[in-house]
């Protein structure tokens, strides 16, 4: 708004000056308004895709060493955390939301809510299949427009379930999706070029996987005694809950 000269107080000036008040205000309210409308929603349809990895360079695997193996007496995952001074980022008594560095994630009947942190806006809410015992843990991740997820059915193996996958955003476009019976864990871990995850079930064998970020390609797999279901990265350490044992295992 341009100053106006003191010496002169004319109704003109006033109505001009809350005139120009008023369309900024106008503005501003339409550019909120802008700013709020602009939740893009997306639907991944996962129903037909296969295994698929795009061509490139391989990261390369952390060396994972099984520090400590404990039975837990199948106690819950936030005793054995709170008692090594570690917490998991989730929010709420049904663990529906969680949090990174970046965004807030808001499970909500079968949608995915992703807020900015900061400003609160909601910039994606996103819609794929993926059983709901699973949305109760920190299962998704956004990074550089890029959405990393999971799609998991409860029970013993199936063909074209429990695999995780990358998708643009913003080109809505999928970037990769990773072999069956390669993710069932609460939560995953992204660690450099690496994502740390966990499968298993009653008769199959349990593995803490890691899978290429930029392929979703396997670079190792490392056996454990059950499923994992929790994990928690801090100083190099990799914490990891399953039905019965706590591992401590160091990441190199």
């Amino acid at each position: 708004e341009a100053p106006t000269e003191t010496a002169i107080q004319t109704s003109e000036i006033e109505l001009k000056t809350e005139t120009e008040d008023s369309s900024k205000n106008a503005t501003e309210t339409t550019a909120e308004s802008s700013s709020e409308s602009e939740t893009k929603y997306i639907t991944i349809d996962l129903s037909t895709v296969k295994e698929t990895h795009p061509t490139s360079d391989a990261a390369a695997p952390f060396d994972l060493k099984i520090v400590s193996e404990e039975e837990n007496g199948i106690d819950f995952a936030n005793e054995w955390y709170d008692s090594k001074g570690l917490s998991l980022p989730m929010t709420g008594t049904d663990w529906n939301s969680f949090y990174d560095d970046n965004y807030q994630y808001l499970w909500s009947g079968e949608d995915l809510y992703i807020f900015e942190n900061g400003t609160g806006n909601c910039l994606y809410v996103l819609t794929y299949p993926t059983d709901k015992w699973y949305i109760n843990g920190n299962n998704a991740c956004l990074r550089d427009g890029i959405f990393y997820g999971a799609s998991v059915t409860n029970g013993y193996a199936q063909p074209d379930t429990c695999f995780m996958f990358a998708y643009d955003l913003e080109d809505n476009k999928l970037l990769w999706r990773s072999a069956d019976q390669t993710y069932n864990s609460m939560n995953f871990i992204v660690k450099d070029n690496v994502i740390l995850c966990g499968y298993g079930f009653t008769s199959e064998d349990d593995y803490l996987y890691q899978l290429d970020l930029h392929t979703g390609e396997i670079l190792s797999r490392l056996k454990l005694k059950k499923q994992p279901d929790l994990l928690v990265y801090q100083d190099h350490m990799l914490y990891v809950h399953t039905y019965s044992y706590n591992y401590t295992i160091e990441i190199e």
